[in-house]
């Protein structure tokens, strides 16, 4: 319950932030001209998205809203291009197939690499991510995140049952130091009654859900991160290159980091093999 009434919270936050931006009397504010139109998108006008309502904080649902960092970032986005938005629920790993359908224009949270490069064309990227160490402290205070795999001794480590932190750290540390969970969520909750020591997990989604317990904090990375991309279907150069400068366009007025501060709070900007910093896209 305490995580669905933060989660409309942090919606409601991320609305009216959203709503600041552009809340210039509309006399004084010209429709904006389309950017793109059929057949790079669609439907005219408005851009379709897809995105993961199964994982917040990239997408969720809250008494029929959609909302998360990946919602905000496509609502931006889709200003930017002239365009109104329309979400459908499409996980990362359908983009390929969802795309080829015609039933999404892009597609949120799409890892940048070379399985994703087979199959999509990836636009742009907008924020990074990995599996993630979280610790658990007496007080708020702060960590340092300078945790690593070396560095955990013979502690016991929490983790989501085969999470990509659990085939991590299985190949690395052997099945006995593990302690399995079946949701992330409950590894953390683990973690905060002292039944394990570390928990390793998504970054983005622990960030998220320590934001509920102030005892908890992100320590560092289990592996370096991936810049997570907006997809379109591979043939979409048009679409591709209009998604690219808009992206361009958030990283430098601020809306990338503004959506990412909204819901991941104080969790630090991590650079991904081969990109700079969270907002540079390809």
């Amino acid at each position: 319950m305490a995580r669905t009434v933060r989660f409309a919270v942090i919606a409601a936050v991320a609305a009216a932030a959203l709503a600041l931006v552009s809340c210039t009397p509309k006399a004084e504010t010209p429709k904006p001209q389309p950017k793109v139109a059929p057949p790079a998108i669609a439907q005219e006008g408005t851009l379709t998205v897809g995105v993961d309502l199964a994982t917040p904080p990239y997408a969720g649902t809250d008494g029929g809203r959609i909302a998360g960092l990946d919602v905000d970032v496509a609502t931006a986005l889709a200003a930017k291009l002239g365009l109104g938005v329309r979400f459908v629920d499409v996980p990362p790993s359908e983009a390929a197939t969802a795309l080829a359908k015609a039933e999404v224009d892009a597609v949120m949270s799409v890892p940048f690499d070379p399985r994703s490069l087979a199959r999509v064309s990836l636009a742009g990227t907008y924020v990074n991510d990995a599996p993630a160490f979280f610790v658990a402290t007496d007080s708020t205070a702060s960590v340092v995140p300078s945790l690593t795999v070396q560095a955990v001794g013979s502690q016991k480590i929490g983790v989501q049952t085969e999470s990509l932190a659990y085939w991590l750290l299985l190949d690395e540390l052997g099945e006995q130091q593990l302690t399995e969970f079946e949701t992330l969520r409950e590894a953390l909750d683990a973690l905060s009654s002292g039944d394990v020591d570390i928990v390793a997990g998504d970054a983005i989604v622990g960030a998220y859900i320590v934001r509920d317990i102030p005892t908890l904090h992100f320590a560092g990375l289990v592996a370096p991160a991936t810049p997570l991309a907006v997809a379109v279907a591979a043939e979409n150069t048009e679409l591709s290159d209009a998604i690219r400068a808009a992206l361009d366009e958030l990283a430098a007025d601020g809306a990338l980091t503004q959506a990412r501060r909204t819901w991941l709070g104080a969790l630090p900007e991590f650079a991904a093999d081969g990109s700079e910093d969270a907002t540079t896209t390809p």
